[in-house]
């Protein structure tokens, strides 16, 4: 005899497990957050949502789209932090809390949406006034607050406030585009147009001088990690075009600067004259300053290296450059030459030579063998 109630049970069963299935796979952006409303009639709570949502819908479903956004956004006081952890803290918190308010002080001119005591509080106007994507998009930015990413150096009105964390999270959510830099030099590296390098062996800083007229920081295959262009001062007459190499003794933080003229000036990162105005250097015998390819101080002993064309190194002072060595021989990576070479910087702590090519890699070797230590890699602006 036909069980019709077993058959029934059985296929509520398999009704139950498909609607489970179906259920996790259409909504599964949305499932670990919770909402909970203070003060919010239904209209807001219903626009709240929809923007929370599609913020998560962003961060989940099109997650690769932001991270993407985020990697080609120009960022300041980024504190180090890759594009998958700033797109990550839109995802953490599984319940949030928003109470609706009419914000008329003035933190609501700069925060119409803000997160305090661990409650979002969100302008009623704001949220009825703007399109959900507008919303979600601000919601994002103050989730970069929450998180420790500030713009607290480039402050609204600023130059590069739009190229701070939560500014560029705000765009990146809200149209998947970044906002463009604004700021002075390039926002990306150039090696072509590199005038010099050199390395603080204190912090392990790699600073980047361009022929634009501004400096960066950062390490050496992230050029803009720890600082965004800035300007420098040479020395008066000085035109950029007549540096042949520059170095920086980690030791006492002074920057030194080889003229196509014969001379050399001493300095800081964004004024070379500042410790020294010009004085002579001599060279080998036989070499003039248009044969240096590339320079650097090793902090540790104070030598001052200079590479040659002719594929030559020397070291000795910043006024006698083969004092203490006279040019011997140093190789490079297989398929480059001398004429490659745009710069160099020396890491006197680990006995490291960095060497930047014009084709944007570097590699790291000793004095005579340039690739000791790492292949050539791919120098990024970086973060």
């Amino acid at each position: 005899m036909f069980d019709y109630s077993s058959y029934l049970r059985k296929l509520t069963t398999i009704l139950v497990v498909f609607a489970i299935l179906f259920s996790s796979s259409a909504t599964p952006a949305f499932a670990d957050s919770k909402i909970t409303f203070r003060q919010c009639g239904t209209e807001l709570q219903q626009r709240i949502t929809a923007a929370h949502q599609a913020m998560r819908f962003r961060a989940i479903q099109e997650k690769d789209k932001l991270i993407d956004c985020m990697d080609r956004a120009y960022l300041v006081e980024h504190d180090r932090r890759s594009p998958e952890k700033i797109v990550s803290y839109l995802t953490r918190a599984r319940t949030t809390k928003y109470r609706c308010r009419n914000l008329d002080d003035a933190n609501a001119s700069a925060h119409r949406i803000y997160r305090e005591a661990g409650v979002m509080k969100v302008d009623r106007d704001f949220v009825r006034n703007n399109s959900r994507l507008r919303v979600a998009s601000v919601l994002a930015h103050e989730l970069m607050h929450n998180n420790g990413l500030n713009h607290s150096k480039n402050d609204k009105g600023s130059t590069l406030y739009p190229n701070t964390v939560p500014e560029q999270i705000e765009s990146c959510v809200a149209t998947l585009q970044p906002n463009p830099y604004e700021g002075v030099g390039r926002d990306y590296y150039a090696p072509e147009h590199m005038v010099g390098f050199g390395l603080d062996g204190d912090n392990n800083y790699v600073f980047a001088w361009s022929d634009d007229g501004t400096v960066t920081a950062g390490s050496s295959t992230r050029i803009h990690n720890y600082r965004h262009p800035y300007n420098y001062l040479i020395a008066p007459g000085v035109k950029r075009s007549d540096i042949v190499g520059m170095g920086l003794d980690g030791e006492n933080n002074t920057v030194y600067t080889w003229l196509r003229d014969g001379r050399v000036i001493a300095g800081s990162s964004n004024n070379l004259d500042r410790t020294r105005s010009p004085y002579r250097y001599s060279l080998p015998r036989g070499y003039s300053p248009n044969d240096i390819v590339g320079m650097g101080v090793d902090g540790e002993n104070n030598y001052n290296f200079a590479w040659y064309r002719n594929g030559m190194v020397s070291a000795g002072t910043s006024n006698d450059l083969d004092k203490f060595r006279a040019p011997y021989r140093y190789t490079l990576p297989p398929g480059y030459a001398p004429t490659d070479i745009v710069g160099m910087a020396i890491d006197g702590e680990a006995n490291m030579i960095f060497a930047f090519y014009r084709d944007g890699k570097v590699s790291a070797g000793t004095s005579d063998n340039l690739d000791r230590y790492r292949a050539p890699a791919q120098v990024i602006t970086g973060r």
